[in-house]
């Protein structure tokens, strides 16, 4: 495994690139009303309303300068990577605390809420140095050529990236999505540097000897959240997923990948869907969701971020992992969402390792970071400050 030296970078894209993606999206065919009226809002997908609404907003309102101030903010960095013949760039974002106290952090999903981590009100609340890498195949980190890369590469190549090119030998982190997947990794796989993992999703087989009685009113809401996304919420992974002919199945990621790609309206319905869906919806900020598309359209990167779901092949066994090489080895929590698409009742969580931490909230989803950034911050200050020895 070998890193080049980083390189900062500045984010820009210029005028005609930021023009053509508004062109495309102008000259996408929108249909005159819905394909059919019906019973509840968002049965068929998105909400015609609801994309016609972000469709006029991205056009006349939003606006890639105030996008790439936000992301120049932050210092980003490529960094160069080799190992056994796979090569990539690696994207991140490196946001460093002035405390001399700050407890490295690496971010596996929500960089939104870097500033309140690196700057807290006080000398009393923890400070964090923040990194956030950005997943291969994923806005600037390039996808490796060899078919086979899975999430434990994932994570191996974070764990560089925090331990040989930026010197922190032993860190914290936080995941959600496919990040859960990945730190769930890097806490078995290198428990000597992961000393702390924080969760918002934890994906789990239902508990035999759960009972559902002793639920509380959150977990209840979580379950029936869980059921409901696996009963009416998972067509676009199937279809992102490739399975070898002999398990039955036979669609591609990349032909899903170029299809969307091709039309920023697409890429508006497909991730604005997701995005609303997925979060509490009284939360829902529609800016957040245009400057999400937007980088997956002027990145390009659209058509490579859905192959990770062809690689995360490991989830399966980590989902099922509660002794052996997936058991958690080193203290970790969980902030429960209640619009949280993969999350799970306590009780089921409490076999995968040694769980000191967990706190239900009211609000917020698969997106915390977004939807309810305040608590989600109050939760990481609150575990990583009680539980954060040096060794």
């Amino acid at each position: 495994m070998s890193f080049n030296v980083p390189e900062r970078i500045n984010v820009k894209y210029d005028a005609s690139q930021v023009q053509r993606m508004l062109s495309l999206l102008q000259a996408a065919p929108f249909p005159d009303r819905a394909p059919i009226d019906a019973d509840t809002p968002w049965e068929l997908g998105i909400e015609y309303e609801y994309l016609k609404k972000l469709k006029t907003t991205f056009q006349t309102q939003w606006s890639w300068d105030s996008l790439e101030k936000k992301i120049a903010k932050f210092e980003n960095y490529i960094v160069h990577y080799e190992s056994d013949g796979d090569i990539l760039d690696l994207h991140y974002v490196h946001a460093k605390s002035p405390r001399a106290d700050a407890i490295p952090l690496i971010l596996l999903h929500g960089w939104p809420v870097v500033e309140p981590l690196t700057n807290p009100p006080s000398s009393s609340v923890p400070a964090f140095h923040v990194i956030v890498p950005s997943l291969p195949g994923y806005f600037l980190s390039t996808l490796p050529r060899r078919d086979g890369w899975g999430l434990v590469d994932t994570a191996k190549l974070f764990n560089g990236l925090m331990t040989s090119v930026l010197g922190y030998r032993q860190y914290v982190g936080q995941g959600g999505d496919w990040g859960s997947y990945i730190l769930r990794i890097l806490g078995s796989l290198f428990p000597e540097s992961v000393l702390l993992m924080h969760f918002n999703m934890f994906r789990t087989p239902p508990a035999t000897n759960s009972d559902p009685s002793t639920y509380t009113e959150i977990e209840k809401r979580v379950v029936a959240r869980r059921q409901e996304f696996f009963a009416t919420g998972r067509g676009y992974l199937e279809i992102q997923v490739t399975k070898h002919a002999d398990k039955n199945s036979s669609q591609r990621p990349f032909t899903i990948g170029i299809a969307i790609a091709s039309s920023p309206l697409a890429v508006l319905a497909y991730i604005g869907e997701k995005i609303y869906t997925w979060s509490d919806p009284e939360r829902v900020e529609t800016q957040d969701i245009l400057d999400t598309v937007a980088l997956y359209i002027l990145s390009g990167s659209f058509a490579t971020s859905v192959v990770i779901y062809n690689q995360g092949k490991e989830r399966t066994e980590i989902v099922a992992g509660t002794e052996g090489k997936w058991a958690l080895k080193n203290k970790f929590g969980f902030s429960a969402f209640p619009f949280e698409i993969g999350g799970a009742p306590k009780c089921d969580i409490v076999p995968y390792g040694p769980l000191v931490y967990y706190k239900e909230h009211s609000n917020g989803g698969h997106f915390p970071a977004l939807d309810n950034p305040t608590e989600f911050v109050g939760d990481l200050r609150e575990f990583f400050g009680e539980h954060w020895v040096r060794q």
